[in-house]
This record gives C-alpha cells, structure tokens and sequence, in this order.
C-alpha cells in the first residue's frame, strides 16, 4: 500500500484537458434534472463550487461545479447572492426574522451525473450523499430572461431516463 495520499495521486488541475475532466466528472451518462438551488455555496479543496439543492419530493442533493465550469458559475451565484440579500432586507424591513436558508430557492434546470458518495458523520456513522455533477444549466433571472451556462459535455451518453441514479 502506497503512502501517497489520493489528493497527490491525481493529476494537477493545469495538467487536465477539457476532454480528460469530462471523462472523468460524467462516467455514469448524463441526465436533466430540475432542481431548486439555495444560497448555500462552499468550496472544495480542489476549487469545485458546491450548492446545496432539491430535487423531487424535497431530497437534499448537492450540486457541483467542477473544473473549466466554476468561472461559469458567477452568473448563478449572484442571482443566489441576490435572492438572499433581498430575502433578509425584506424580513428586516417588516421587522421579521430571517427566513429559512432553505426557504430561499432558485429554480434551474441543470444536465450532469449522479455520482453517490458516503461520509461520515461526528458520531461515526456513513451518511449518503447524493451529489449531482452539473455540464450546463438554465435559469430564469429577476428579469425573466432564461441564462444559460456551461459547456456540453465531451464524454458521456445522455440518459433518456430524467431520473436516472
């Protein structure tokens, strides 16, 4: 068994074509899904965007933006940072409280992979986590126009079943 941590096994994120990280994010075959995204926006080490969504019947996924797709994020992530701000000026101005984080939601159609990863949690059990590798996705913004991001995928079949995991 190797000392070498998976981290340092992988290649360096300068190193990798827009064909070899396809290959990679989108191995299961690709799906469309609606999802609600909300304002809850964190960060790998690698420098992957994660967002908290919901798909059907309200089950927590988590959205990734990985690799060349990040930088193409920003308009998403100020349409979150927007809705949030006037979620909570609103509730402030009505002498409220916050609304829920969750409460708070974007709607988005969004093509990528399931992907099913497992962590473990403070009291030592195997949570599921069912994340959702996003290729390009579609948006209304407060103007009513559809944005739209991403880049089609260079590998990958697309599914013809919707939801598909």
């Amino acid at each position: 068994m190797s000392d070498t941590s998976k981290h340092d096994r992988r290649r360096s994120r300068f190193e990798v074509t827009p064909e070899t990280e396809d290959r990679g994010l989108f191995k299961r075959g690709l799906t469309q899904v609606a999802v609600a995204l909300v304002p809850v926006i964190s960060k790998t080490p690698r420098g992957d965007v994660c967002v908290r969504g919901y798909v059907e019947k309200g089950e927590e996924i988590t959205v990734i933006f990985a690799g060349r797709r990040v930088a193409e994020f920003a308009p998403m992530h100020e349409e979150l940072r927007r809705l949030l701000t006037e979620a909570n000026y609103s509730a402030q101005r009505l002498k409220k409280d916050p609304p829920p984080i969750n409460s708070i939601q974007l709607p988005a159609q969004i093509e990528g992979a399931w992907r099913l990863r497992f962590e473990r949690s403070s009291t030592g059990e195997d949570i599921r986590v069912l994340q959702f590798l996003a290729a390009r996705w579609g948006f209304r913004d407060r103007n009513g126009e559809t944005v739209t991001n991403g880049k089609q995928a260079l590998y990958g079949k697309r599914s013809a079943d919707i939801s598909a995991r």
